[in-house]
């Protein structure tokens, strides 16, 4: 696959299995991530739901298969008159990570945010996630803020 042969566009119905199957794997990759797993079937209800915030990109591969997928939201941001877009989970199928997938969505999320008048996307990635960071340093300034978690209740 190469990048001319990447389509992204916003999900539909028909992603649904796909997007399950892909959430699965996701899931797989960070066992130790605090929170519910299990949330494939409600994020695809959320996403279909035109007033809930979440929102999904996928990228197709040239059959149309999609390969990957990424869930973001955006909200005001206090620092700027344009909003800001949590970038909140992005994922490439293992048989299509370095083709250009994840690269090709943060773009068309760069295109959308211009066209909207975004201030800025940011997201967060595990700090061991290296692979996953070598596109992020060519693409985005690394800022040097912590994460801190305050669980409420139950995932």
């Amino acid at each position: 696959m190469s990048d001319r042969a990447i389509h992204i566009r916003p999900a539909v119905p028909a992603d649904k299995p796909a997007f399950l199957e892909m959430w699965r794997d996701f899931v797989a990759l960070a066992p130790g991530e605090p929170g519910n797993h299990a949330m494939g079937e409600a994020n695809w209800a959320r996403i279909l739901d035109p007033a809930n915030p979440l929102q999904c990109i996928v990228a197709g591969a040239g059959n149309g298969r999609p390969v990957g997928f990424t869930l973001f939201l955006t909200f005001p941001f206090t620092w700027s008159r344009g909003d800001a877009c949590y970038l909140q989970d992005i994922f490439v199928r293992a048989e299509a990570r370095g083709q250009g997938a994840a690269q090709a969505m943060i773009e068309h999320l760069r295109e959308l945010g211009r066209k909207a008048g975004w201030f800025k996307i940011f997201w967060m990635t595990q700090p061991d996630n290296l692979t996953a960071q070598r596109l992020y340093e060519r693409v985005a300034k690394r800022m040097d803020y912590l994460r801190y978690d305050l669980n409420i209740c139950e995932p």
